[in-house]
């Protein structure tokens, strides 16, 4: 076997014909990452000539990240580690300062109330790490950015119809559509001029929960990277085309992924995000797609977790993922570049705030005329 780089080309026809194969190890989140100023590998594993594993390894101020990577059978011990040592083989050629991987592995299957449907055994996977030098981050429970280690699901396998699937959603998400369903309908964005309308809902919706907003060039080069597999919907009125609720679907050969959504609080009791969530499901059905992926939720089953609450309402699976192993090549840097993102991050906060402000009044200015023009 031999630890080659790949091609975006090679990569992305591996990776997506693989069962763990997933939209954070893409071709196309390797093109986004690389304008977001990260150096970006696309590494893999080669027995003779056919491709065995493949990762979208992520580099930037010396510390390294494979999202739900890498790609390859975890079965097969013996390729599991020759790829991890020959990952920080290449981390030490690289002069990295840390490694951070977070395998596509769940180790468990619960239902909304927590309790557990299906396991799998993870401990190979924990071993084969730590004998590597890495440390496990463990069971946790937040929301993680880098990789999410819970995922709300929706399997529509075993429907036949849009009205099997909602009387799988709670009472109260019914009663909900019924009386939302008049007034709300869905448009997709034509281009990307279009962009802030829906950005103005996810950023009052994370401002509202403390959350920092991505700058609006992010946005644009989602729309450039995926292409024709990345939808931006908003959920709008009939009667005058205001934005009640916006979300970037991103789809993958295994699923489609709800990634970035967000609600314009001036309309929050409209309930557009269980609009959008019901017509996603419906165009699933349409699509012949069989797997929705509702994205992270905390693992924390009580009835304080909003999000999961929202989510279950929909009959959904929780699945966890094994989480992230971390190799700290150097630990003093690694200290000091800890303290540098603190103050970078406040910085970079500062100015998208005042960058994009013009582009959403723009956007905003354009978007009344054509409510005129569409009311004439």
């Amino acid at each position: 076997m031999n630890f080659v780089e790949l091609t975006d080309a090679e990569f992305s026809k591996f990776e997506r014909k693989q069962s763990c194969g997933n939209f954070f190890q893409s071709a196309e989140r390797a093109e986004l990452r690389r304008k977001m100023g990260w150096n970006v590998f696309l590494l893999g594993v080669k027995d003779e000539s056919k491709i065995v594993a493949g990762c979208l390894l992520m580099e930037r101020g010396g510390e390294a990240l494979v999202q739900l990577g890498p790609i390859l059978d975890y079965s097969n011990t013996k390729l599991l580690k020759f790829w991890v040592k020959s990952l920080i083989d290449f981390a030490k050629s690289h002069n990295f300062i840390a490694l951070e991987v977070f395998p596509p592995k769940v180790i468990a299957v619960r239902n909304t109330a927590g309790e557990v449907v299906e396991d799998f055994d993870s401990k190979k996977v924990e071993d084969l790490f730590a004998e590597a030098g890495f440390r496990y981050l463990g069971r946790t429970v937040e929301l993680e950015n880098k990789a999410n280690r819970w995922m709300a699901i929706k399997n529509l396998r075993d429907f036949k119809n849009i009205d099997e699937v909602r009387a799988s959603y709670k009472k109260n998400v019914r009663n909900k559509l019924r009386k939302i369903s008049p007034e709300l309908e869905v448009y997709e964005l034509k281009d990307k001029s279009e962009i802030p309308l829906l950005a103005e809902a996810v950023d009052q919706s994370n401002h509202k929960n403390g959350v920092v907003s991505r700058y609006l060039s992010y946005y644009e080069w989602m729309w450039d990277a995926w292409g024709e597999n990345t939808r931006f919907i908003v959920a709008r009125r009939r009667e005058d085309k205001a934005v009640v609720a916006g979300r970037i679907l991103i789809y993958h050969p295994n699923e489609v992924v709800s990634f970035i959504s967000g609600t314009t609080q001036r309309y929050k009791k409209l309930n557009g995000m269980t609009y959008l969530q019901d017509w996603l499901l419906e165009d699933c059905l349409e699509r012949g797609v069989k797997r929705a992926n509702f994205y992270g939720v905390d693992g924390i089953f009580t009835s304080e977790n909003k999000l999961l609450e929202f989510k279950s309402g929909f009959g959904v699976d929780i699945e966890e993922y094994i989480g992230g192993f971390r190799l700290i090549l150097n630990p003093g840097k690694y200290r000091i570049n800890n303290a540098k993102k603190s103050v970078l991050n406040a910085m970079r906060g500062a100015r998208n705030f005042v960058r994009d402000g013009a582009k959403k009044m723009r956007a905003r200015r354009t978007h009344v005329v054509r409510k005129v023009e569409t009311k004439d």
